[in-house]
C-alpha cells in the first residue's frame, strides 16, 4: 500500500490570457498543493511564451510528454516508465505512462477528448481498445484523468461508468469555466485496487486566472497494485494473457 497526491490540470498551453505571466500563475497553483504527480492537458507553448519544460524546472519536477500545442504531459517527483502517446482521433489524444512509487506501479492515462458528441463516442471506444485500457499486459491499478469534453450524457458516458470508477472526491465537481465552474469537464477515474482518500477542486484566485479550467487534486491510496486483475476481469477483456508489465 502507498499513498500519494495527484493533480489533473488543463493549463491552456500556459497562456492563461496573460502572456508569459501564465506560467507563473500555473506554477504557483501547482506549488501550493505539493502534488507528487501532475497530469497536464494542453501542455505546449502558446505564442512562444513558455514551454512545459520551463514549468517543470520552476517546480523541480521531471517532465514527460509533449511540448506541442494541444499535447499532454506529466510532471512527477518519481520515475515514469513506458511513456507513450496515442491518438484517439478527431483531435483527441491519450498519453500513457507507468508511475512508480513506494515499490508499486500504477498505469496512467492522461486524456484530452473533444466536445463533439459523436467524435467523443469514437474516442471512448478507442480508449477501451486493446492498446489502452483493454491491453491485457497492463495488470496494475490505473488512473484515468483529463479533459473529457462537455458533460453531456450518452452511450460514451454510460460506457465509462460501467467500466471505470469515478473518484469519490471531490464532492463538488465543477471545473469549467474557471470563473463560474458549473461543468465537470475535468475528471479522474480509477481501475483496479486504488481509491481516493480526499480531494477538491482548487478555487483560488490564481487558479481562476491561470486557465479556463480549474485543477483537481486527489490524495490516493493503492493496494497490491502489482497483483494481476481478477481472472473474471481478464476474461472479459477477451485476450490471451502475455507476460504482464506490472512489476
Amino acid at each position: 500500500m502507498t499513498i500519494f497526491r495527484i493533480m489533473s490540470y488543463h493549463i491552456d498551453a500556459l497562456a492563461g490570457g496573460f502572456g508569459s505571466h501564465g506560467v507563473d500563475l500555473c506554477a504557483n497553483v501547482i506549488r501550493a498543493h505539493l502534488p507528487d504527480l501532475v497530469m497536464l492537458q494542453q501542455s505546449g507553448p502558446a505564442g512562444g511564451y513558455c514551454s512545459v519544460s520551463e514549468l517543470g524546472e520552476r517546480l523541480g519536477l521531471a517532465v514527460y510528454g509533449d511540448e506541442f500545442v494541444g499535447g499532454s504531459a506529466f510532471l512527477s517527483r518519481y520515475p515514469l516508465r513506458q511513456v507513450q502517446r496515442f491518438s484517439l482521433g478527431h483531435g483527441g489524444n491519450c498519453l500513457r505512462a507507468d508511475f512508480e512509487h513506494g515499490g508499486e506501479r500504477v498505469h496512467l492515462f492522461n486524456l484530452t477528448l473533444v466536445q463533439n458528441l459523436r467524435a467523443r463516442s469514437d474516442q471512448v471506444r478507442l480508449l477501451f481498445g486493446d492498446q489502452l485500457l483493454n491491453n491485457p499486459a497492463l495488470t496494475c491499478a490505473s488512473i484515468i484523468a483529463g479533459d473529457f469534453g462537455l458533460p453531456f450524457y450518452g452511450d460514451w458516458q454510460n460506457h465509462l461508468n460501467e467500466r471505470l470508477r469515478r473518484a469519490r472526491y471531490p464532492l463538488w465537481r465543477g471545473t469549467f469555466p474557471a470563473r463560474f465552474p458549473l461543468l465537470d469537464r475535468d475528471r479522474i477515474y480509477f481501475q483496479g485496487a486504488i481509491r481516493s482518500l480526499a480531494g477538491h477542486v482548487i478555487w483560488s484566485a490564481e487558479a481562476r486566472r491561470a486557465s479556463r479550467h480549474l485543477p483537481l487534486v486527489l490524495t490516493v491510496e493503492t493496494r497490491e497494485t502489482r497483483e494481476p486483475l481478477k481472472l473474471m476481469e481478464r476474461a472479459k477483456m477477451g485476450a490471451k494473457q502475455p507476460n504482464p508489465i506490472c512489476g
